[in-house]
This record gives structure tokens, sequence and C-alpha cells, in this order.
């Protein structure tokens, strides 16, 4: 394990123009380390419950509640199973530059939190502000819980909601691959996607731009960081424009970074 490097709770900057938020499973880490866990550990029968999630009969609070039940193996084995899968090399980097900039963020993922903190952990960071659910363990085996959680969604945490409370009013730029960012997707001021959620924004017409990794992610923002594609930005809002960076002339929409 990297020396820790200590991060605290991103502070609003005063000049801060948006709030980040990223997934996690498929997006900092190219895996979907909960899917990778429920593969190797469960019994048989998440393949049924896979499947009725898939079909959309079931939310993936419903589904991930039932697949960890079918785990017996302790939560410090999950954990050590689940640094095997490293993140992002780019990510530290683009770390540094939302906090050299003031830009407030948080990791929100449909994931669970001892994982995730001990992947990051493995990592060398602490202390980063992720919002996901919950796993606990007691003499009779996994407990899932979900604090972030909505009554109107069926997710086991509600990125939307859990998104709105921290951003403060802050337009939002959403960083994200898969099924678990569609909702949060369309209340975003910009998406970076990958995966599955390239399509949707596509289909329903959402400001985006793809990227490989977060080393193109970093540049991207930093050209937002320049002021020019903001103050486009605000220019666009002004004259009632679509927030899509596309319709700028120091634009972000529509095109890929690497």
């Amino acid at each position: 394990m990297r020396q820790a490097t200590r991060y605290t709770p991103a502070p609003f900057s005063e000049q801060a123009e948006f709030f980040v938020t990223i997934d996690f499973d498929g997006t900092i880490n190219e895996l979907d380390v909960t899917d990778a866990v429920i593969k190797k550990f469960a019994r048989s029968g998440w393949q049924e419950v896979e499947r009725l999630w898939e079909e959309g009969r079931i939310g993936s609070r419903e589904c991930l509640a039932r697949q960890m039940a079918l785990i017996d193996v302790p939560l410090e084995h999950l954990v050590e199973y689940a640094c095997t899968h490293p993140i992002d090399p780019a990510f530290p980097d683009f770390m540094r530059l939302l906090r050299g900039a003031g830009i407030p963020f948080a990791i929100i993922s449909d994931g669970f939190k001892p994982i995730i903190n001990g992947i990051l952990a493995e990592a060398g960071f602490s202390d980063l502000p992720v919002y996901a659910n919950d796993l606990l363990e007691d003499a009779t085996g996994l407990k899932t819980i979900f604090p972030n959680t909505s009554g109107v969604c069926q997710s086991g945490t509600c990125k939307c909601k859990t998104a709105d409370l921290l951003a403060e009013g802050l337009p939002i730029v959403h960083i994200g691959d898969g099924r678990s960012d569609f909702c949060i997707s369309r209340m975003a001021m910009h998406v970076f996607c990958r995966g599955k959620l390239t399509g949707y924004c596509v289909e329903n017409e959402i400001p985006h731009s793809t990227f490989k990794d977060f080393q193109g992610v970093q540049k991207a923002l930093k050209t937002l960081l320049s002021g020019m594609a903001l103050l486009s930005l605000e220019q666009g809002v002004g004259m009632g424009l679509s927030r899509s960076f596309s319709n700028q002339p120091h634009g972000l929409g529509g095109m890929t970074y690497d």
C-alpha cells in the first residue's frame, strides 16, 4: 500500500462554477468491482437476480441486497480481492487539479463504501468524500445498508438526490459510465461519459463528451478553467441558449478526450 495522501472534503471556492460528481465502478476503476466481487464470491442464484435487474423488474437496491446476501466470505476478504483491481493511473493528477482549482467534488457510487475506501487507500488516498452503499458484518454475515437512497428511487444510492444536496445550487458536471449514471446525467450541465452512458446521452440529447481515462477529463477541465468555455457558457445561458458546451465557440460537446 502506498503512503496515504490525506484529502478532506473539498471546500467551496468563491470562484467555483460547478460541482463535480464522479462514479466509481467502471469510471475511477475501469472494472466494475462490485460485479467482480459478486461473480467471485456469491453462491449460485446471483445470476437470476442480475437478470431481473437487467430486465428492469427490480431496482439496484433490491438487486444488491439479494446478491450480497449470497456471499459468506468475510468483508475483509472482499476488500482484499477488490484491491487487486487498481484505479485509473491518471486519477491522482485529476484530484490534484480539482484541489488546486478549488472545485468541489464527491464520489457518488451505487457500489459499497468499504470496498471503495479500501481500493482508494491502496492507491494512497484517505478521506476522499465518498457517498455509497454500506456493508456491515455481524455473526450472521454481511448486511447491506443504503444511507443515500430515496423513496422515489429504486437505486441503492440515489445519485440525483445526493448530488443535489451536495452541490448546493451549483451546476453539476458528472463523470460516469453506466446505468446508475442515467438519472444524474439528466440534471447535469455536462457529462463526461463512456460505456452505456454514452448511448444514453446521445439518445436523450444530453450535453456530453466521451473520455478514455482521467487524463482526458483533466485536459477538458483545464480548457474550462482557462475561462474561455465558462465565459461562453454564461453568455449562452444569458441568451436562452442550450447549456451544451457544443453550442459555444470554445465548447467541449461532441468531443472525445483520450
